[in-house]
């Protein structure tokens, strides 16, 4: 692996377990769930720091992800897959205080998910144990999600000022609203659900007066630039005091939606490696929109992802 990473990724990493079901419980409600494949690769960290291998895999600087596992097999089957995946993981730790976070998923018959996290080991990492971590030099980008603890997510400024890297930050899910953590984030990406939590308004405000109010408040100083995620009708990026519509391209041979755990996280993962590469906010959400769009063709995170050829061509693809 490069020593000098493209990207570097703090954040969670988990083992998720799948099942199936018709549709989603109510409350109080018994459903009878079908086990989906064997237990996989999960966590935000890890899901977006294989998105940017996948992305990077041709280029001259790789992946490393900052990231605790516990000291059992889970832990073990997870670093293991990570390397499969081209992520340099010699910045996780281990740790005998917790075990390996774990994800229990559901999928219904229309793609759509709930996910319940126990974070685990996960609630270890911290940020600013990082600063001055040797093999980090010239790290372009540093990606960060909302799952690791508000305190420390509250490093995550330092420790990329520290490397002299760009914060691209999904703040999924809204943690925190620490001011000082949102400012630094250049950019800030959130779906629509998270967009209201950051503003603290309610969630089911109009769509259009939601991302108009979000808009003006990054336009303000709330973030440096910013990305709303809208699934299938694309992203909204608010940057250089312009706002930007970019669409969802479509997918060549996909006559349905299979799963959608973990696209978002292919957006991110994508994004972050295309702007380490140099690309415009744009045209990073462009092949991250693309990214997304394929992940939705099998089940699993991690295991869905598509490389940076099959990438590209979807992302040149008209508009739906």
């Amino acid at each position: 692996m490069s020593t000098s990473p493209a990207v570097v990724v703090c954040g969670t990493v988990n083992v998720d377990t799948f099942v199936g079901v018709r549709q989603f419980p109510t409350a109080g409600e018994t459903v009878i769930a079908e086990p989906l494949g064997s237990p996989g690769l999960g966590g935000k960290g890890a899901n977006q720091a294989v998105a940017a291998a996948r992305f990077l895999a041709d280029g001259p600087a790789g992946v490393l992800l900052l990231a605790t596992v516990g000291e059992d097999a889970p832990g073990d089957g997870a670093l293991a897959a990570l390397r499969d995946a081209g992520v340099d993981v010699t910045g996780v730790a281990r740790t005998d205080e917790a075990p390996t976070g774990s994800a229990f998923i559901m999928n219904d018959g229309a793609g759509e998910n709930i996910i319940v996290v126990t974070p685990g080991a996960n609630t270890v990492t911290d940020p600013a144990a990082s600063l001055g971590r040797p093999g980090t030099d010239g790290a372009r980008v540093l990606l960060a999600q909302g799952e690791l603890t508000p305190e420390h997510s509250a490093a995550l400024p330092r420790l990329a000022d520290g490397l002299g890297a760009r914060l691209v930050l999904n703040l999924a899910p809204v943690t925190t609203r620490d001011r000082t953590l949102i400012a630094a984030a250049d950019p800030l990406i959130v779906n629509e659900t998270e967009a209201a939590d950051v503003l603290g308004v309610p969630r089911d405000t109009l769509l259009d007066e939601l991302l108009d109010a979000f808009a003006a408040a990054v336009e303000r100083g709330l973030a440096v630039s910013a990305v709303v995620t809208l699934g299938d009708q694309g992203s909204l990026l608010v940057a250089d005091g312009e706002r930007t519509m970019v669409a969802s391209p479509p997918v060549p041979e996909m006559p349905e939606v299979v799963d959608t755990t973990g696209a978002g996280d292919a957006f991110c993962g994508t994004l972050a490696a295309a702007l380490a590469e140099g690309e415009t906010l744009i045209d990073a959400a462009c092949l991250a929109s693309a990214a997304g769009s394929l992940a939705v063709r099998s089940r699993g995170a991690a295991a869905s992802y598509a490389g940076r050829d099959e990438i590209r061509r979807c992302a040149e693809m008209p508009a739906g």
